[in-house]
């Protein structure tokens, strides 16, 4: 659909819902747009990206017993991020700027609304004109699932034989991290833990339902996992059992108690932590902190509650801190390489980054708009 304005003044907007979304980011283009965007974030600040501080504007719910006096419930985060291509890099010239809106709503689930609505706006970096606005609950998760792709890529270089994956969390984060990882290494075995059985059966029944047409293909074969179990979280001996034969291990859920011992994972496990994002929420305990090398995507992963135990009481950080995926992407620094006695598993923490959201939503904008998908308006 067209809205006609006058065309001297006009500036066409593409507008890309959840559904336009999905179909033009499958896994393999998610992760080449986060492998893009993490490798613009580097230690020194070089890289070509540019993230300024987000902007939150609380929302306090007249629903809710909190007044306009306590701490509110909800936010408005605003998240504006660039791309700069490297100078040296003639292939990539093109400038990206965008900003991410995100409302974490509480009382959403009972109006069967998305409890975390988000979109992204993207401006054309020339004119300064908004080209697209994006839906971005999908696409917030897929970002993310490809980041801890990327890092379990490094973490597993040297495994041919097939894996087994243990997932805490049966949600949408759940189903794009089986789906990603199972695209960078050789998934056998997949065992889903989550509070709820339900939600859990639901998320086996759709993966068991994928044909292997289904999952986007690069230059190798991908076959969808088959063997599929599901451990309730409250059956810890179960969930022990998990643990224990687990190679790669992602947790993808809202506690702020750690899910399990750090004593369980083998010697080489590697862990994706991506549910927790503040000093109060601990997926992985310090006991198995201190037996990673450790990886994170922003320097402010590092304020998350699963790695208070990396800082010494100078603020510096402890010798089994490798630095930013970025610099391990570009080669400035190696992961997962060098696991010995004391650091024996690998550990990559993420709490996202606008980049990665400007960025992944370029890629689904041009994609877009060479297959015509979603809709143009004349602004």
């Amino acid at each position: 659909m067209i809205r006609r304005s006058h065309p001297l003044l006009s500036n066409t907007m593409r507008i890309l819902s959840e559904a336009d979304v999905k179909r033009c980011l499958p896994i393999s283009v998610a992760i080449a747009a986060n492998r893009k965007a993490l490798s613009s974030l580097l230690m020194n600040d070089d890289g070509g990206a540019s993230v300024p501080t987000r902007i939150g504007l609380p929302y306090h719910n007249k629903e809710s017993s909190s007044s306009s006096t306590t701490a509110p419930a909800d936010w408005s985060l605003f998240k504006p991020a660039a791309y700069y291509p490297p100078q040296l890099d003639n292939t990539d010239n093109q400038i990206l700027m965008g900003v991410k809106v995100v409302s974490p709503r509480a009382n959403n689930a009972a109006r069967n609304k998305p409890t975390c609505p988000a979109t992204i706006m993207l401006l054309n970096a020339e004119t300064g004109e908004t080209s697209a606005v994006v839906a971005a609950t999908y696409l917030t998760a897929a970002r993310t699932a490809a980041g801890s792709a990327l890092a379990t890529e490094m973490a597993c270089r040297n495994s041919s034989i097939g894996l087994t994956l243990v997932v805490f969390g049966a949600g949408l984060q759940g189903e794009l991290h089986i789906k990603a990882i199972q695209h960078v290494v050789n998934v056998k075995k997949v065992v889903i833990v989550n509070r709820s059985k339900a939600r859990a059966e639901k998320l086996k029944e759709s993966l068991l339902s994928i044909d292997a047409t289904e999952i986007e293909l690069d230059s190798k074969t991908v076959i969808p996992v088959k063997d599929i179990s599901i451990v309730e979280l409250s059956d810890l001996r179960a969930v022990q059992d998990a643990v224990e034969i687990a190679d790669v291990i992602t947790t993808a859920t809202n506690t702020c108690e750690p899910l399990f011992s750090g004593a369980w994972p083998k010697h080489g496990c590697h862990i994706n932590g991506i549910g927790s994002y503040t000093p109060f929420m601990k997926e992985i305990d310090d006991a198995l902190v201190k037996r990673c090398e450790v990886l994170i995507d922003t320097k402010e992963a590092l304020d998350v509650g699963d790695l208070s135990s990396l800082r010494n009481d100078d603020g510096s950080t402890k010798q089994n801190f490798s630095g930013l995926i970025g610099d391990a992407l570009v080669g400035n620094i190696e992961f997962g390489k060098h696991r010995n006695n004391n650091f024996n598993c690998t550990f990559f923490k993420s709490v996202g980054t606008a980049i990665q959201d400007v960025v992944t939503a370029q890629f689904v904008y041009e994609y877009a708009r060479k297959e015509d998908i979603g809709s143009n308006f004349n602004m």
